[in-house]
Formats: structure tokens, C-alpha cells, sequence
């Protein structure tokens, strides 16, 4: 049985936000940006306390009449959002349940609803399912660029490069529009055309940024994608700027910090990876954040405190059961040399299931590291089969053909 996140998380955040607490004060003021010590949680409350409220009046409105396809689509709606400001696993699994609820009532001009689905379906790493939805949906109203777009993304995400492209293909007509241009932009990265996919991002950025009523969590994410998009592509400086700008638009959120840290790690900057890492994981309890934090923290002499980082990482993970998993932390204890087996499984579930890009180097890495190398360079050339550009997966590809 699946546990929620929020669910299977809980038996360690306690103990681990007395931890982080006690790491912000090792740090003295001076070294701490101020958008890292902004306090996010009056921002999360103020967001989620203006969701409620809407939760609140839609809650009313379903109540009167249990069979509307519209209260239900707009609390599916509401709830997802409220997710993605703070709320958390329960949040997606609620969304989820509304808009099926919904989509089965109707599914005549009910496209909203079906989305609404699609994400939440995603967001559960549930592609399989995502798919199914996605295809009815850009079926039904084929007209619809935005519903292309998400039918692409799931094929994207599911290894299916020609139907991914297809999709993308018929939702060009509006690739500058907010729902479009961030999935093309993936799509145009995915097959080496940086340059494009950063002028889609930062075309819906701008858009985004002059439209009235946009939430500042929905602006902050445009800042993180352009942000991750310069990141991959190896240009630090630029993903920087974009994560202050999220940061300044959405202080303290944990997102950004997050991006913060890796983008830290990257430029191989211990110090500030605990500067960044340690107001991410008071913030948001997150394996790959505890890695990176015991690797800075031994790497600046701070064994002690590497090892509780450390021990913090073996509670979360095994708390995490069968939830989702992210593949930056196997990756990082494959780097270790630690867990192979055990991630070399999961990696052969991943790419059986999903079969992207990132799945397949995964899948490599993980063959590589057990003493597969001719499996890897199979694998390793799956991953690189639409020519990406990541300082990633080139690392692992140089390692992969250097061994013997």
C-alpha cells in the first residue's frame, strides 16, 4: 500500500527540525543571504489561508449540489494549488480524487478538470495513468494546443520520443502561451536546443510577470524553470539570477532553495551548499538535501555534523517506503559507491516505467557503478539519443567510456 509523504515523513520531522534549527545557528549572519533566512512560513500561511477560504465557499457550493462537475473541477483546481503553496501530499491526493469525480460526471467542455487529473496523476509519478487521461482528453478536442502540450509531456516523460513530438508539433501555435511554452521548453532542451527553450521560458516569464492576480508562487516557478534550464546547461551565473528572482517574488521558498543548494554543489562551494542547504531542510525535510549537507559538512571538517546528516538520511529514506522517489539522491549514493543493488533496482523499475532520458542515465549510472560496463554504454546511449545537453549526464557518459 502506498503511504502518503507527508504521511511516512512525519516520523522524522520533528526530530530533524530541532536538528536544522540547532545548524542555521552555526552560520554566522553575514554568510547568510537574506533571501535564505526570509521566513517562508508567514508567506506558505498567508497563501494557504486564502486557499482555504476559496476551498471553503466551493465546498458550499458542492454541498448544494453533490453531481456539479464545476464545484468539484474548481476544487480539484484549488487543491492542487494549494499543494504546490505549501500544502502538501494530501492536497495532490484530494485534487486527484475531486477532478475524477468530475471528469466522470462530465467530460463534454469539462478539459479543466481532466488536466487537473493529469497533474495530480504526475505529480504521484503515475504516468501510466497520466496517459491514459491525457490521451482521451487531446482526443475529445484535438483544437486545443494546451491539451496537445500535456499529452506530449506525459509522452516525453514515458520515453515515447515520436509521439512526444507529434504532440508538441500540434501545440505550436501556442508555444508562447504559459501553459505551453514551459513543456516545449522542456522538449526543445531534452533534444539540445538551449537557446530556444530559454526564449520560451523567459517569453511566458515576462508574460506571466504583467498579468493581473497571477499568484506569486505561480510567478516563483517561472523563475525556478528558467533558473533549473541555465543550471543543466552549465551557466551558473544566469540560473543564480533566476533563483533570486524566484526568491525575491516568493521569499524562503523551499523550491528555490533547494535549486539554491544543487546549484552550490555544482560549482563545488561547500560553504554555501550549508549556507543554502540548511534553510532548505529547515524548510522541507529532503534526502537529496541531506546528502549534499553531510558531503559540505565533511568537506569543511565538520564530521560530527556530517554524520547526523548522514544518519538523518538513513531515518528519512526508510520513512519514504514505497512513496515516490526522487532520482537526484540514488544518484547521489551511487556516486558513493553506496546501496548499489539496491538503486540499480530501482533504476530498472524507473526505466521500465517511464523511460525517459534522465531514466535511462540513471539506468547507466547504476550499471556502471555494479560492474556493468557494457550494459551501461547500451543504457548510456539511450540516454543520450535526442543529443541533451547536461554537464550530467556528460559526466557520467566520459566515465562510462573510460572504464575498461
Amino acid at each position: 500500500m502506498r503511504r502518503p509523504l507527508w504521511l511516512v515523513l512525519g516520523v522524522v520531522v520533528v526530530g530533524a527540525a530541532a536538528w536544522a534549527g540547532s545548524w542555521g545557528a552555526s552560520a554566522s549572519a553575514s554568510e547568510l543571504d537574506a533571501l535564505a533566512d526570509a521566513p517562508f512560513d508567514e508567506v506558505a500561511s498567508a497563501e494557504l489561508a486564502t486557499r482555504d477560504t476559496q476551498i471553503a465557499v466551493w465546498r458550499i457550493a458542492l454541498a448544494q449540489d453533490s453531481v456539479s462537475a464545476i464545484a468539484l473541477g474548481q476544487l480539484a483546481g484549488l487543491h492542487l494549488q494549494r499543494s504546490r503553496e505549501g500544502g502538501g501530499w494530501r492536497d495532490i491526493l484530494t485534487a486527484e480524487s475531486y477532478a475524477r469525480r468530475s471528469w466522470r460526471i462530465r467530460q463534454a467542455h469539462n478539459g479543466a478538470a481532466a488536466a487537473t487529473l493529469v497533474a495530480a496523476l504526475v505529480a504521484q509519478h503515475r504516468f501510466a495513468a497520466a496517459d491514459s487521461i491525457a490521451t482521451v482528453l487531446a482526443t475529445r478536442e484535438p483544437d486545443v494546443p494546451e491539451y496537445q502540450a500535456i499529452l506530449g509531456e506525459i509522452a516525453m516523460e514515458r520515453g515515447d520520443d515520436a509521439r512526444a513530438a507529434s504532440a508538441f508539433a500540434a501545440s505550436m501555435p501556442a508555444r508562447f502561451t504559459p501553459s505551453v511554452a514551459p513543456r516545449l521548453a522542456r522538449w526543445h532542451e531534452l533534444r539540445g536546443d538551449i537557446p530556444e527553450a530559454r526564449r520560451l521560458l523567459t517569453n511566458a516569464r515576462d508574460s506571466m510577470g504583467t498579468r493581473h492576480g497571477v499568484p506569486d508562487e505561480v510567478r516563483a516557478w517561472y523563475a525556478l524553470r528558467l533558473g533549473e534550464l541555465e543550471r543543466r546547461a552549465g551557466r551558473h551565473r544566469r540560473a543564480a539570477r533566476a533563483f533570486r528572482d524566484g526568491l525575491r517574488l516568493r521569499p524562503g521558498d523551499p523550491r528555490l532553495l533547494v535549486a539554491m543548494t544543487r546549484l552550490a554543489a555544482d560549482r563545488s562551494a561547500p560553504r554555501e551548499v550549508i549556507t543554502w542547504g540548511e534553510r532548505a531542510i529547515a524548510a522541507e525535510l529532503d534526502p537529496e538535501m541531506l546528502l549534499l549537507l553531510a558531503s559540505a559538512y565533511a568537506q569543511t571538517g565538520r564530521a560530527d555534523e556530517a554524520a547526523r546528516a548522514r544518519d538523518a538520511f538513513d531515518v528519512a529514506t526508510s520513512a519514504l517506503g514505497d512513496a515516490p522517489f526522487h532520482r537526484a539522491w540514488s544518484l547521489l549514493l551511487l556516486d558513493r559507491d553506496e546501496h548499489v543493488a539496491e538503486q540499480l533496482a530501482r533504476a530498472e523499475r524507473e526505466v521500465a516505467a517511464r523511460g525517459d532520458v534522465y531514466a535511462h542515465d540513471f539506468h547507466a549510472w547504476a550499471l556502471q557503478r555494479a560492474g556493468r560496463t557494457a550494459e551501461a554504454r547500451v543504457a548510456m546511449r539511450q540516454a543520450l539519443r535526442l543529443g541533451t545537453q547536461d554537464p550530467l549526464l556528460e559526466r557520467h557518459r566520459q566515465v562510462i567510456e573510460a572504464a575498461p
